[in-house]
């Protein structure tokens, strides 16, 4: 009686514990994401940078991928690729859950929303319904 009892408590516990665990895929992505960032630097080439953060984001599915940017710019080739650097539960795929990296003729020259004026939508901006005075206020 004993020993079924402690198997019955050790297969709850295995469960449980497994369940409790396990990252959503877009969790697992910045998880992956936050560990291979630290290893790019200003002046790499955009296919180091690539080889270095694209095996982050395999576990998304093509919607989750934002799509680079690319134009020329005083004769200079600029490319922007995005990673998804963050997550929030909001249903939302916005701008702010990604990190810009900025290629001048295929060299990193700057990572961030700050060189490239911020992201165009964020989470923060949904508009909310005051319900008592009937308006819409813009966080």
């Amino acid at each position: 009686m004993k020993k079924s009892v402690l198997f019955l408590l050790s297969v709850f516990g295995f469960v449980f514990a497994g369940c409790a665990t396990v990252p959503t895929t877009w969790e697992q992505t910045v998880i992956n994401y936050q560990a291979a960032a630290p290893k790019v630097e200003l002046g790499m080439s955009k296919q180091e940078v690539v080889d270095i953060l694209n095996p982050t984001q395999t576990l998304l599915a093509n919607t989750e991928i934002k799509q680079p940017d690319r134009y020329i710019k005083d004769g200079v080739n600029v490319e922007i690729l995005y990673y998804r650097s963050g997550w929030i539960s909001d249903n939302l795929n916005t701008d702010d859950e990604y990190t810009p990296y900025v290629f001048n003729n295929g060299k990193l020259v700057a990572i961030g929303w700050m060189t490239i004026g911020g992201p165009k939508n964020t989470s923060s901006s949904v508009p909310k319904v005051n319900v008592q005075n009937k308006t819409t206020v813009i966080y």
